[in-house]
This record gives C-alpha cells, sequence and structure tokens, in this order.
C-alpha cells in the first residue's frame, strides 16, 4: 500500500519545475517560518503607533528617549541614508552615548543631527531644521594685525650674585615677559660692566622693572648704571595670523586666508582685530560657537602655524540655581569648559544680580550646566536669560585673566613661542559634496559617501571633514555603497568595485569581474556573511573572503526572478540573520541554507521602510502611506495564516490516495487564546483609527454591523454584505474556539479534488473513484505543522 510522508518542509524554488523539486521543497510557502523544519506561521504586525506623517515613507531610524528608554522613531519621505560614528558627548558621570549623534545624507545637503535636535519639538520626527549641515564654512573675514613697538629700556642698577645670576634694573616698565629673548648692552667699558652685556639670552621678569638673566662673572653688588639698554633679541621675522571656526564637538574647519604680514622679533606684541564675533550667517544651520586663532612661527625647517587660543563666543544663560555656596548655572549654547577653567558672569538680575563678577568652574553637570562657588541666599531653580558668560582666553592660569569679547573682541597676542604647540592641521577639511549620498559608516571611523561616479572618504574620526583630494573615480556611476569585512563594496550601474586600505589617502581600487549592476539602491544589505543586492536574475552577493555570486540561483532564474518582482523596486532588510525583501507587489523572506540552496518565502505585508533595534532584535516598519508604524513579528500578536503547497508527487503506479492525517498543534494554548482576545479587542479601535487618517475611506469601507444568533456584532467591517478585510489595514475579529484549524487540500492531476478543515491528528477520508501518479499536497492555518501523511488507506497511514 502506497504512502507518503512529509516531514521536513522547505520553501519555493520557481526556477525548478513542481515535478522536479526536492523532496520538501514547495510550490508556494507564503507567511511561514523554515528554521526548524516545521511549518510555523508568522504572526500578524502589531501596530505601535502612528508617527504623524503622511505619504510614501522611504526612510525609518530609531532613537532612544534618554530619560524613560522610549523608542522615538524619524521618517523621511525621501531615500535617507543614516550613519553613526564613534564620537559620542558624554557626560561626565556616563560613558553611554546620550547624545546618539548620527550623520545623514538624502535629504539635500549632507546634515548631522542628534537625538535633542531632532527631537525638539512635536511629531513627526526630526523636526523642521533639527539638523546642523554636515561640515563647516570657509570663514571669509581676513584678520587685522598691528605690532606693538618695543621700546629700549634703560637701566638703573645691575647685580650678579654667586650662580651667575644677573639682574637688570630699569628705570621704565620694561613690557617683557620671562621666557623672552633679549639682549643687554651698553653696561660701559669696564671689565666688570662689560660682562653684564649679553646676546640673546633668556630672562625671568622679577617686576614690571626688573629681570634676571645668565650672565657669568664674579658676584657684583647692587651698582648703579644708566648707560646699559636692554632690546628685543633675534631676527625680525614676518609673522600672519589666520583663524578657523570650531564647534563643541571639536569640529574645526578650513582656516581663513591669512592676515597681512607684520614684520617683528619674538616677543613682540601683535595686537588681532576684526576676530569675528559671532556665528558666520550662512549657511544658517550650523553648529559654529567660536574660533580657533594660529599665528605663523618660523623655524629652519619650515613656517607653520601654531595654536594660539580657541576664542569661545560669549554665551547667555538661561538659568541658575544656589545651594549653600554652590551656584549651578545653565547656558543657552554648550559652556565648553573644563574644570578650573576661570569665567567672568555679567548682566545676570536674579537676587539682584549678586554672583556677578569673576569665578573658577567647581564641577561640569553636563554640557550646557556647570558649577561655581559663590556664597548668597539660597536660589531655587530660576530663569534668567539677562546674564552672560565670558571665556579667558589668557595664555595660562598663571597669567592676568583676559575675559574674551568683555568689552573689547581684540586679542592680545604676547604668548611665548616656547609655549605654542598644536600646529593646523584642518587646511584639508572640507565640506563634504552638496549633491553627496549613501552615506555609510567604514573600518577605522571614517565615513564614507559618494555622488555620481565619485567616492568620497572623510578623515579618520573626523565626520565633518572630507578633503577633495581623498576622492575616487570610477568607470560607472556609483548606486549604492556597502563595508564590509574591512573593504568598502562599490556598487555601480555596471560592475561591482572592492576599494581596500586604512588611510583615506592611499585607499585603492579593483574591479570585480562580474557583470552584476547594481538596480535598486534600496535593496543592498549587509548580512554579515555577505553583502546582497538586487541585480539581474536574482541577490548578487559580495564578500571578501567569498568572491561574488548570485545567491539567490538555486531557487531563482533570470526568467522567474523578473517574473516575480521589479528588481529595481526591491526594498531590503536584514532581519534575524535573513535577507527581508519588499517589492511592488509583494514581499518575501530569503535565508542562505547551503545544504538545500536557501529557503524563500512569500510574505504577504509589504513595507516601504524598516529598521531594527538590534539591542532588543525588533524589527520595525511603515507598510502604508498613513504613517502606521508596525512592529513584525510580535510574540504577543495572533498568528497570520500560513500556507503552503508541496511539490508535484510522482508515484511509481497509478493509485487513489484515500486517507490523509495532519500531524500540528491544533489546540491553542491559554497565551494564544488571550491573543486571540485582545486582537478582538482593538480591533474596533484600530479600524476607526485607520478610517479617521482617510475622509475617504471612512465613507466607503465604515464599521458595519450585523446579527449572529440574535446578537450584534459591531465594526465587522463589511461592505455590501461582503467582508473588506483583505486591504490590508483594517482588521476584523477572528473566533475563539480554543482550536486553530487547518484547511488541507488535494490535487490530482493538477486539479483541486478535496479541500476540508482539520481540527486534530486524526486520519481522515480523501474522495475515492480516480486513479493517477500525480498529486499535490496544500495546507493553510495558523497552526504549527508538523507533518502531512497520505496514504491509500487508512490502515497504511496508522502502520506505515
Amino acid at each position: 500500500m502506497g504512502s507518503v510522508k512529509l516531514l521536513k518542509f522547505l520553501g519555493e524554488a520557481p526556477k525548478i519545475s513542481e515535478e522536479l523539486l526536492p523532496d520538501g521543497a514547495a510550490q508556494t510557502a507564503y507567511n511561514v517560518k523554515l528554521y526548524s523544519g516545521d511549518l510555523i506561521p508568522y504572526r500578524t504586525p502589531k501596530l505601535v503607533e502612528n508617527i504623524g506623517r503622511t505619504g510614501t515613507i522611504q526612510t525609518l531610524y530609531k532613537l532612544t528617549n534618554p530619560t524613560n528608554n522610549a523608542n522615538v522613531f524619524l521618517t523621511y519621505l525621501n531615500d535617507v541614508d543614516i550613519a553613526t560614528a564613534s564620537s559620542p558627548w558624554t557626560t561626565t558621570t556616563s560613558t553611554e552615548d546620550t547624545e546618539q549623534r548620527f550623520y545623514y545624507t538624502g535629504d539635500g545637503t549632507p546634515k548631522v543631527s542628534n537625538y535633542d535636535l531632532a527631537t525638539n519639538g512635536s511629531a513627526p520626527y526630526p523636526v523642521t531644521n533639527g539638523y546642523y549641515d554636515l561640515g563647516l564654512p570657509l570663514p571669509t573675514t581676513t584678520l587685522n594685525t598691528a605690532a606693538v613697538s618695543f621700546s629700549v629700556v634703560s637701566a638703573t642698577h645691575y647685580e650678579r650674585d654667586s650662580g651667575n645670576t644677573a639682574t637688570f634694573y630699569g628705570s621704565t616698565t620694561h613690557n617683557l615677559r620671562s621666557g623672552n629673548i633679549v639682549t643687554v648692552r651698553d653696561f660701559g667699558t669696564s671689565d666688570e660692566a662689560k660682562s653684564f652685556n649679553a646676546t640673546n639670552v633668556e630672562i625671568t621678569v622679577l617686576n614690571t622693572t626688573d629681570f634676571s638673566y645668565f650672565s657669568p662673572g664674579d658676584q657684583v653688588a647692587k651698582t648703579a648704571n644708566t648707560s646699559g639698554r636692554a632690546d628685543m633679541a633675534g631676527n625680525t621675522q614676518i609673522r600672519t595670523y589666520v583663524y578657523t571656526w570650531i564647534t563643541p564637538w571639536d569640529e574645526e574647519s578650513i582656516p581663513s586666508l591669512p592676515s597681512a604680514e607684520v614684520y617683528i622679533k619674538e616677543g613682540q606684541t601683535v595686537t588681532v582685530s576684526n576676530i569675528p564675533q559671532q556665528k558666520p550667517s550662512s549657511p544658517t544651520q550650523n553648529f559654529v560657537r567660536g574660533v580657533r586663532l594660529y599665528r605663523t612661527v618660523v623655524s629652519a625647517a619650515a613656517t607653520e602655524y601654531f595654536l594660539l587660543k580657541t576664542l569661545w563666543f560669549p554665551t547667555a544663560t538661561t538659568k541658575v540655581k544656589r545651594e549653600g555656596s554652590t551656584v549651578t548655572l545653565t547656558l543657552e549654547h554648550p559652556h565648553n569648559f573644563i574644570l578650573d577653567d576661570r569665567f567672568k558672569l555679567s548682566g545676570m538680575t536674579t537676587d539682584s544680580g549678586s554672583m556677578n563678577g569673576t569665578f573658577t568652574v567647581a564641577s561640569i553637570v553636563d554640557k550646557y550646566s556647570f558649577t561655581f562657588t559663590d556664597s548668597g541666599n539660597a536660589i531655587s531653580e530660576t530663569a534668567d536669560t539677562n546674564g552672560t558668560v565670558f571665556h579667558d582666553v589668557a595664555e595660562s592660569l598663571s597669567q592676568t585673566a583676559v575675559y574674551w569679547g568683555d568689552g573689547s573682541y581684540n586679542f592680545t597676542d604676547n604668548f611665548l613661542v616656547s609655549g605654542l604647540s598644536r600646529i593646523l592641521d584642518s587646511e584639508d577639511n572640507d565640506p563634504p559634496p552638496t549633491g553627496m549620498k549613501g552615506i555609510r559608516a567604514a573600518h577605522n571611523n571614517i565615513l564614507v559617501g559618494f555622488f555620481d561616479n565619485q567616492l568620497c572618504f572623510s578623515f579618520p574620526d573626523k565626520p565633518h571633514a572630507w578633503p577633495e583630494r581623498f576622492r575616487m573615480t570610477f568607470d560607472s556611476d556609483i548606486v549604492a555603497i556597502e563595508p564590509i569585512q574591512g573593504f568598502i563594496l562599490v556598487l555601480t550601474k555596471e560592475y561591482p568595485y572592492q576599494v581596500s586600505g586604512n588611510d583615506p589617502a592611499t585607499m585603492a581600487s579593483a574591479r570585480i569581474d562580474s557583470l552584476y549592476p547594481c538596480l535598486s539602491k534600496k535593496s543592498v544589505v549587509n548580512m554579515g556573511y555577505a553583502v546582497l543586492w538586487a541585480t539581474h536574475g536574482g541577490l548578487a552577493s559580495h564578500a571578501p573572503s567569498q568572491g561574488t555570486d548570485i545567491v539567490t540561483k538555486l531557487v531563482h532564474d533570470w526568467d522567474t526572478w523578473n517574473a516575480a518582482l521589479d528588481p529595481a523596486t526591491l526594498i531590503g532588510h536584514y532581519y534575524n540573520g535573513k535577507y527581508f525583501g519588499s517589492h511592488s507587489a509583494s514581499s518575501f523572506i530569503f535565508e542562505r541554507d547551503d545544504a538545500v540552496g536557501g529557503l524563500l518565502v512569500s510574505i504577504n505585508y509589504t513595507f516601504t521602510a524598516a529598521c531594527t533595534d538590534y539591542q532588543t532584535g525588533v524589527m520595525y516598519y511603515i507598510g502604508d502611506n498613513l504613517g502606521n508604524l508596525y512592529e513584525w513579528d510580535n510574540k504577543n500578536e495572533v498568528l497570520s495564516p500560513l500556507e503552503w503547497k508541496s511539490k508535484a508527487i510522482i508515484t511509481k503506479d497509478f493509485m487513489n490516495l484515500g486517507a490523509a492525517r495532519v500531524i500540528a498543534d491544533f489546540d491553542a494554548s491559554a497565551a494564544e487564546t488571550e491573543n486571540i482576545i485582545n486582537f478582538n479587542n482593538n480591533v474596533p479601535t484600530n479600524n476607526a483609527a485607520i478610517w479617521a487618517k482617510s475622509e475617504q475611506l471612512g465613507t466607503v469601507n465604515g464599521p458595519t454591523d450585523y446579527m449572529d444568533s440574535g446578537n450584534r456584532v459591531e465594526n465587522s467591517g463589511t461592505l455590501n454584505s461582503y467582508a473588506i478585510n483583505a486591504d490590508a489595514q483594517t482588521q476584523f475579529q477572528l473566533e475563539v474556539s480554543g482550536v486553530l484549524p487547518v484547511t488541507f487540500k488535494l490535487f490530482v492531476d493538477k486539479q483541486l479534488i478535496f479541500q476540508g478543515t482539520v481540527s486534530s491528528d486524526d486520519v481522515f477520508r480523501l474522495p475515492s473513484g480516480y486513479r493517477s501518479d500525480t498529486f499535490e499536497i496544500g495546507v493553510s492555518g495558523s497552526a504549527r505543522i508538523r507533518a502531512i501523511h497520505i496514504g491509500e488507506t487508512p490502515y497504511g497511514l496508522r502502520t506505515a
């Protein structure tokens, strides 16, 4: 007696004739998980929220509210690429990236944003202007400089101790600083007086008129001498100044044009003026909060620009609090202080302005708040926007404080050359191209993007700086890029390329000689083992360690691939190690399985944008134009109906299959029953929300009631007595029966001859009166199906 057992269920392979499919493979595998060999239905997507944006949403991105850890979703109507780089702006109490900074392209000029910027207002997010332009503007102002003439100082006395330290007593203020190099001359013709003359010696200032220096010779008591002179030493040098824009994120722009040249000796004071007093007005969306000032230093090897000081713009206060003698001050913009910085506070009106004055930072609270010590009455947190904070720009804490912007925005450069150490390194900090897209974070913390046939790189650890000299040119326009395994895969309209290197300045590209053009930018997904993308004939794959191939070649051919979908519309997403693809017609899930050539199933839920919370493993997606956000396969939702149809089973002899048995989990668990009840309770609310989003939908498809056994059933969702539940938006209530039935179908010679509902593992009869050697089995329902047995007689099934 002939019988067949279907035990290990596989997915679809459209390229293979239904008669030649491998055992377990399907003609139809719909809404089903196959990882165990059983048929397990996916669950109905959970409606999470409406994000408040209508239209075709092409990009979905998740942030986390740092206060309550709630999910906050950003949506864009454009194809936006988002990347993160390891440059968190952390607080002093946590190393977590509470700022959640991200970089994105595809929504106008390349941009940078974070949680606070993107959510500063009402949903939908991101809010308008909730970003800064990525890349800093070019400084357009030229600095003015004026050298302060040095007046030769006349002596009144000289003196030398036993340690060869001479003292020059001046008749007037010398305006010198310890470390200056001077020449002491004209003390006279006697041996003693001449011994005090010195060329190019470093001095130590004792007071405003006197200084000491090294002078070998006998000890000499303080002796009157008015012929001695002290003058600046060294050669006359050419000096120029430049400035750069600076942000609180330590982003720095290209330098300005140099100032006019001044001819001075080292140690001479220069006054620098025409320094910008506020951020540039264009582009308006910039995060500039100050400037860095540089001057040239001449050496035997070269002339370089060295940093003098970072000049932060004066910042307005927003609120203040005093507890005991500790004042907590919050500013409108980031304060940019570190511990022990000096500052001046003026204009405060709280407590009659008693806390105005000069202070030292005692502690850092966060990016906008800090504390300092000031005794007075206790003050609860109070708004005060009248105050202004000025930063100290003196060379060091040992020097008298200079508060830039407090009465003057000029800068007095009397800094010692010996204290200058940082060389200007932002000459190549070009902003990214305006039309750049496809931004990705590659290895070594390098950001990558492209426009036309140009591949662009940022400096490592400098997401704002994209030197033009780093760009690479390809033979064909770039469609998408994707980093993988320390390389960058460049997908073009023709060949793919592999870019390698650890330094953007020395990157090299190699063409991959497989003509697999990328047909859809949004189809590109990094699966870990390889990058997949839509091309002619299937999903292409590439990994540096494995090469390039068509990963779907065992389940799809060119004909079946193009018949199943338009590859140009494919949107791909990584989900649980699987490729989840949605296109203009439907969706599919593909999982690589080397043993069987891959598992392919069809899905009836489509999406235009998706994202995964990789901490929880939850996938979210947008599946309509109403702004509804869904969670995929939530365990607390009801099971979706699955459908599976076997290969064409060819028997050796003609026979009549007269009995069948379906092994499945028919009994609904308590949890599953509760899911159904909860689902039914939410149907009216969900449908009402859907109808409210569209006046037309509400009018045509509005809820209707019907009578069932004398009871009114509300919101059944019918139109002219026909159910309209298949619109993928509205829902209908499910029966709570405690049983998950399965519909069994038998096809003989390609014709359906039997369809029935099965609610247990018992054997059931199939039609008689025919003989054939070609059979197909179909099952559908919401139960987990473990096996299907068919045979000529019930006895044959029991003994098989």
